[in-house]
């Protein structure tokens, strides 16, 4: 019989699964998946694109990650994507915040409709979050995949960058159950908000320009 102490180490093959998951879950954390959308956004619709992507990542996701690190620094949440829910109150109140000054900002730079709508869907995005909070900790990291996985294979044309974009979400789903931090509904609600966020910010503009 293996001793308690044993029982509780996890095995090579766990623990490389869970180095695995810390790393996915830090590359494909949701800071860098909206930066990454926004930029797309911009760069596909808006010629002078750097003002606008600087904008939206600033307020969208550079102030929120600043956020959560003074808060784990503070002593208010326990790591930087903050996974217990009763934390995630004052998180989101900041980043909303945030999000409608950068939403307002945007509406009063000249940019593309497209990066506009952007700015508002992010601020729909991130009240929805904070409502569904109140029950239920929705994954961000899900959430951010899924919209990713939907707006950036929409500007590429070839459709293997579809596979690609359902490989990022589900490699990024995989790593928050593997470090237990969601349950598998808390991963459906994420997905199911981000994709459909997506679905209709391509809906409203028509699709995205392409970028061969």
């Amino acid at each position: 019989m293996p001793s308690a102490a044993a029982r509780l180490t996890p095995g090579p093959r766990r623990a490389a699964r869970r180095r695995a998951a810390h790393l996915l879950s830090e590359a494909l954390s949701p800071f860098i998946l909206v930066t990454l959308v926004l930029v797309w956004v911009a760069l596909l619709t808006d010629p002078r694109w750097w003002w606008a992507a600087l904008l939206s990542a600033v307020f969208f996701a550079g102030i929120p990650w600043l956020a959560s690190r003074a808060m784990v620094r503070r002593g208010l949440a326990t790591d930087p994507f903050i996974r217990h829910r009763r934390q995630r109150h004052l998180f989101y109140g900041i980043a909303l915040a945030s999000m409608l000054l950068g939403a307002a900002s945007l509406l009063l730079v000249p940019t593309s409709e497209a990066v506009r709508w952007s700015g508002v869907l992010g601020v729909g995005t991130q009240l929805t979050a904070l409502i569904i909070n109140t029950r239920l900790k929705i994954s961000i990291h899900a959430l951010t995949a899924a919209l990713a996985a939907v707006i950036v294979p929409a500007g590429l044309d070839h459709p293997v960058w579809w596979v690609v974009g359902m490989l990022v979400w589900a490699a990024a789903s995989w790593s928050r159950l593997e470090l237990r931090r969601h349950t598998g509904l808390d991963i459906v609600l994420g997905s199911l908000l981000g994709a459909s966020v997506g679905a209709a910010l391509l809906a409203i503009l028509g699709g995205l320009p392409t970028m061969g």
